[in-house]
């Protein structure tokens, strides 16, 4: 049987953390925003997550060309699973602290304690933000016996004044599980698409609201349980509303594989769907990616960043010393 944890590692100078079992090898930067880059489905040697195909750097490398709100999280973007606070989404200016695209939590680096309990490994993980009064605890663990990755976290505002924040679990799958032999099964209502995008690329009308999961637009019917092929060279932006449960699950017949995550909806009421499918055509892209972001959050994206979301009453508010916590759970198994 196979269970570990390692931090004897450095990826581009960045502490990381390998978890290992005889079903998953997960590989966490925990130098950088905690950010899990690799989950690796050992049956079929496949990781579930995006890896971004441009030169991206350590945050301590520092910036590249001209200092760029927009671009503070796409520069050192590995693509995989990051964790965005204070505010996802656009860069805005709150409480004092500009804050960029995506906040600032993927940009810092987490002090790491790996631990092998009877039956578990992991690595628990903290750190302190710096233009926000926010405490982050996180825990990411393998069991022996299960195909999952836990990802159990905790934030605490250790200020003396309460702030609102938007909270996103930006999760991106990425080829060869995202293909247009995929599907893609979520229990929700209503898709509300994104009323600022507009790359000539997108196929969804802006700022409209459609029944999940046919989206009609002026060229025809959209599914969006279905991935498009690479050469349609699409680039979606929206949000799936009104979820029945927080779980969605992406299949691939051909590898055999799904991969499953698990949220709880109380808390992440959304689910972003970012659909760059060979149509991302700008920077740091240009057409080189073919992914979905499938992102739980506790909003809707705006181009107005977290003053947007607390204009359409989708931010959050947390006191002075007040805690969340939450759990999620991806799973990776055969194809049903």
């Amino acid at each position: 049987m196979t269970l570990r944890v390692s931090d004897e590692y450095t990826r581009r100078g960045i502490d990381t953390v390998f978890l290992e079992n005889d079903h998953l090898r997960v590989e966490v930067l925990a130098g950088k925003g905690g950010d899990v880059t690799e989950i690796r489905d050992k049956r079929t040697d496949v990781n579930v997550l995006l890896e971004c195909p441009h030169e991206w750097r350590a945050p301590a490398d520092g910036i590249v060309g001209a200092p760029d709100p927009a671009f503070a999280f796409m520069d050192h973007y590995p693509g995989g699973w990051n964790g965005v606070l204070p505010a996802a989404g656009a860069p805005t200016e709150h409480h004092g602290a500009t804050l960029a695209l995506h906040g600032e939590s993927s940009l810092v680096p987490f002090d790491a304690q790996p631990f092998d309990d009877a039956g578990r490994v992991g690595v628990r993980l903290t750190a302190d933000l710096t233009r926000y009064p926010l405490h982050l605890e996180r825990e990411l663990s393998l069991s022996a016996d299960e195909s999952a990755l836990r990802w159990a976290e905790t934030v605490t505002n250790t200020g003396a004044v309460g702030v609102d924040y938007s909270w996103l679990q930006h999760v991106a799958l990425g080829e060869p599980l995202v293909s247009p032999g995929a599907t893609l099964e979520i229990d929700c209502e209503r898709v509300l698409t994104d009323p600022d995008h507009d790359p000539d690329t997108r196929r969804l009308p802006r700022g409209e609201a459609f029944d999940y999961p046919i989206c009609e637009t002026d060229d025809g019917p959209i599914d969006l349980r279905e991935f498009p092929p690479r050469e349609e060279r699409v680039h979606d932006l929206a949000a799936f509303a009104d979820l029945a449960e927080g779980r969605y699950t992406v299949t691939n017949p051909d590898l055999d594989l799904g991969a499953t995550l698990e949220f709880d909806a109380d808390l992440y009421e959304y689910v972003w769907y970012w659909g760059a499918f060979g149509g991302f055509e700008t920077a740091p892209y240009f057409g080189r990616n073919y992914n979905v972001g499938l992102e739980p959050c506790t909003s809707i994206p705006t181009q107005a960043g977290l003053d947007g979301q607390l204009e359409n009453e989708t931010a959050n508010h947390l006191e002075a010393g007040e805690t969340v916590s939450t759990t999620l759970t991806l799973e990776t198994h055969a194809a049903e």
